[in-house]
């Protein structure tokens, strides 16, 4: 059974860069909201103590998640000196092969990858 592609990405922040991620972030938002009309949902969460960020992204297949990584390589690289480092990567559905190679490189740099492959059923719902 087939479902949408979800991923879920947390990262640390670097510190004393709270309010430049904020602003960065922000601009990354309406990046990828102007720029990829079939993703379903992009929302960005920060840890209460400032120190953490992630991701949640709803595609609506794997196919959409290796656009959107084409589509931001060069927007991620302007956020540097932000971000920190990567503290886990999930992956909900099955991702395409490239993607599927990242995720491996992640994993044997010794960050937790978790991927989860079998959608066994669901259904989305449009939020108003």
């Amino acid at each position: 059974m087939s479902g949408p592609f979800i991923y879920v990405g947390t990262w640390t922040i670097r510190p004393g860069k709270l309010e430049v991620a904020r602003k960065a972030l922000a601009e990354h938002v309406e990046f990828i909201e102007q720029n990829e009309p079939r993703l379903i949902a992009f929302h960005i969460y920060f840890g209460a103590d400032g120190l953490t960020a992630g991701v949640v992204q709803v595609h609506p297949d794997a196919a959409s998640m290796d656009t959107h990584m084409k589509l931001i390589s060069e927007h991620l690289e302007s956020m540097g000196d932000v971000i920190g480092e990567i503290v886990h990567e999930q992956a909900v559905g099955t991702p395409t092969d490239s993607f599927s190679e990242l995720l491996r490189g992640y994993a044997d740099a010794g960050i937790p990858v978790t991927v989860l492959g079998q959608h066994e059923g669901g259904f989305t719902r449009a939020v108003r």
